[in-house]
């Protein structure tokens, strides 16, 4: 069948199959047991799936999942593109591209979602689409005879319980509400995202024990959480086990150091690994020796502003900014040209303009910068923004910069 004739088009419930199926080759993964394939089709928006055939052989598909994400001034319509698939058979003929346009141009024509994000299985092929390395994820191995901590005042007080983790999806969305407010890059938890996080499936244990939930208080309120999978390994009849954390939140430092301190002295095991931590993570400036934690750095969250107007609008700016920026974007023809981008920490504007730039860019590095992860100095220094006024990189690279360094609080 000719490239022509590879359509996307919206799934049909009885097609759901299929895709699932479709899922698990491009991914080498065996098939779902039926609490996940479960998870997958409660998560899964059918109106907002499509596939690509070639006769009646299911070829490509793709998924958004409608969330919210803070930026420097709040809450804002997200689209989480995910489910990205391609059999090996139809590779090099144009389906990924038809899906991000199919994806893409729809949220335009509809007026939908002006930012669009995904996490990339390959760091090469999202960016010929517009999408930018918005936010980074920190890991960090802490050896246990390397575990000494500098407790901030008040790590006393904070009492903790282990608690079956199934027990725990309230309060711990609670927990994790409180912090949504404080991170770009932030997704809001649905009530099924929830209880997806707390789901402990055979398939996610990787040899591990059950995931457990340790729940932090002050005063009889729950102020942090922790969860987290031991792993048992044995050398030479010594237990050289691994406690393998996904994530620790908590309301004040405090809770933070306590959660942490539990985690790092788990009895029968010679390392903790903090998987997926922010670039700015409290435990890089508690570990008394922290040239002792093996660190790695990964790309998470890819950016996509739909529409450059709204995206850049929909966020306030840490410093006054008045600029001209010149973006370049073929795969979104609507994008193209210049903007101007006016506002301050209370809100801004953005609008055509046939103003001379100021700054001239792609969108894909439009989409890098929008959170404040990546500076408009450090692109200009890769050859990747122009500058056309001198003073423009500073006035913007300070305007869009981020209190907390942008973090993706859970993958999709």
């Amino acid at each position: 069948m000719s490239t022509e004739q590879l359509v996307p088009r919206p799934l049909a419930e009885n097609e759901l199959d299929r895709f699932l199926e479709l899922d698990e080759i491009a991914f080498t993964e065996g098939p779902a047991s039926p609490e996940l394939d479960a998870i997958n089709r409660e998560l899964l928006e059918l109106d907002r799936t499509i596939g690509v055939f070639d006769g009646p052989l299911l070829v490509g598909g793709a998924s958004i999942f409608s969330f919210e994400m803070n930026v420097p001034g709040g809450l804002v319509p997200f689209a989480g593109v995910s489910w990205v698939s391609v059999l090996a058979t139809h590779r090099r003929r144009g389906v990924l591209s038809a899906m991000m346009r199919h994806q893409l141009h729809g949220l335009h024509e509809s007026g939908g979602e002006a930012i669009a994000g995904l996490t990339a299985s390959e760091a090469p092929i999202y960016g010929r689409f517009g999408y930018g390395p918005a936010t980074k994820a920190v890991s960090l191995t802490i050896p246990r005879h390397e575990n000494a901590l500098r407790l901030p005042e008040g790590t006393e007080a904070v009492t903790l319980r282990l608690v079956p983790t199934a027990d725990t999806i309230d309060v711990c969305d609670e927990v994790f509400a409180r912090q949504v407010s404080k991170r770009p890059g932030a997704i809001v938890c649905t009530p099924a995202w929830a209880r997806v996080h707390a789901a402990d499936l055979s398939e996610w244990r990787g040899g591990g024990s059950r995931l457990r939930t340790v729940l932090a208080e002050r005063d009889g309120k729950v102020v942090g959480f922790t969860r987290y999978r031991t792993k048992p390994e044995y050398h030479h009849g010594v237990h050289v086990g691994c406690v393998s954390v996904s994530g620790i939140l908590a309301d004040d430092a405090a809770a933070y150091a306590a959660l942490l301190r539990y985690l790092v002295n788990i009895d029968l095991t010679t390392t903790t690994a903090l998987i997926g931590l922010p670039p700015d993570e409290p435990v890089i400036h508690l570990l008394m020796n922290p040239r002792a934690a093996e660190m790695s750095v990964d790309d998470k969250l890819y950016l996509r502003l739909v529409d450059v107007d709204r995206a850049l609008a929909s966020r306030t700016y840490s410093a006054p900014l008045d600029l001209v920026i010149e973006v370049a974007d073929v795969f979104c023809p609507w994008n193209d040209g210049r903007w101007r981008l006016y506002g301050d920490e209370k809100g801004a504007h953005c609008e055509r303009t046939d103003a001379a730039p100021d700054l001239a860019l792609g969108v894909r590095e439009l989409g890098a910068v929008f959170l404040g992860g990546t500076t408009f100095t450090s692109l200009a220094a890769a050859g990747l923004v122009e500058e056309r006024r001198s003073g423009a990189l500073g006035e913007a690279s300070r305007a869009f910069s981020a209190y907390l360094a942008p973090w993706l609080s859970y993958g999709f």
